[in-house]
């Protein structure tokens, strides 16, 4: 929704509530911005059954939001927030919740970490052997380049590193052979060798609790209520398992802010947040 539409509505919004007329609600429309791990298209096909289901159980249109990449995610949202809804990385997911007041609902089950590989063709055992070499990777401040970063802290001898979109574009500069290394999410790895890739891996990150599905703290507490409910009962209807389908999950599980509580840090190492 156009932001100062946006205003304009929620202003008289207010008034009509303020005046006892309303009750408390959230906007006529949620804006659900998605971190974009994948392409815009991909992102948006995805989620589009995920959306659906926010709208048929909130009573809202839900519209989605993707971005080309990490920097213009942050520097849409890090000020001034203009959405609802956002299905983001624990690092993301921490910071709103800690400065902003949003509320975890649900997330994607169990936890994740990054994996730095090389081809079996041409295999790194040490990251040191990686200094001045090729690494593909998404930019901070996406978890993977952040862990890149932190496998790679002296200035003075860092790789050179191939700026990706995607996971996916990564792991394929590394196949083509137009990288030496590539960073990604370590499920991908086991799926890329279970396809038949043949990896090496260099570094796996500490694991970190999955992606989760927060929400503005404007929204009214029954919309919120109501939607929680409804994530962590999707496997039990079908159009809840379509959704689970769709972003290939078996369900969704309860996400508590103790399990992402201080990895804002993450983004506060490397001058992402004050």
């Amino acid at each position: 929704m156009n932001n100062t539409l946006k205003v304009i509505i929620n202003g008289m919004v207010g008034i009509a509530m303020g005046a006892g007329l309303l009750p408390a609600a959230a906007a006529a429309t949620l804006d659900m911005a998605i971190q974009p791990v994948r392409s815009e298209k991909e992102t948006r096909e995805i989620y589009k059954p995920l959306a659906d289901y926010i709208a048929k159980v909130s009573g809202q249109k839900v519209t989605i939001h993707t971005s080309r990449d990490f920097s213009e995610y942050w520097v849409t949202q890090k000020d001034n927030n203009p959405f609802e809804i956002i299905i983001d990385n624990a690092f993301f997911t921490d910071f709103r919740n800690e400065r902003e007041g949003w509320i975890s609902l649900a997330k994607v089950p169990g936890l994740v970490s990054y994996s730095l590989v090389t081809t079996a063709d041409n295999p790194v055992y040490d990251t040191k052997e990686l200094v001045g070499k090729r690494i593909a990777s998404l930019m901070p401040p996406a978890p993977s380049g952040i862990f890149l970063g932190q496998m790679f802290k002296n200035p003075l001898r860092q790789p050179a590193i191939i700026p990706t979109v995607t996971s996916e574009d990564s792991l394929k500069m590394l196949t083509e052979g137009k990288a030496d290394a590539a960073i990604i999410p370590t499920p991908l790895v086991n799926l890329a060798m279970s396809d038949g890739a043949e990896l090496v891996t260099v570094k796996t990150s500490v694991q970190i609790p999955h992606t989760a599905l927060s929400v503005s703290p404007n929204i009214d507490e029954a919309v919120r209520e109501n939607l929680t409910k409804a994530l962590l009962e999707a496997d039990q209807n079908p159009d809840g398992q379509a959704v689970l389908k769709s972003l290939g999950i078996a369900n969704f599980e309860p996400a508590d802010p103790s399990l992402y509580s201080g990895l804002m840090q993450y983004l506060i190492d490397f001058s992402f947040a004050n």
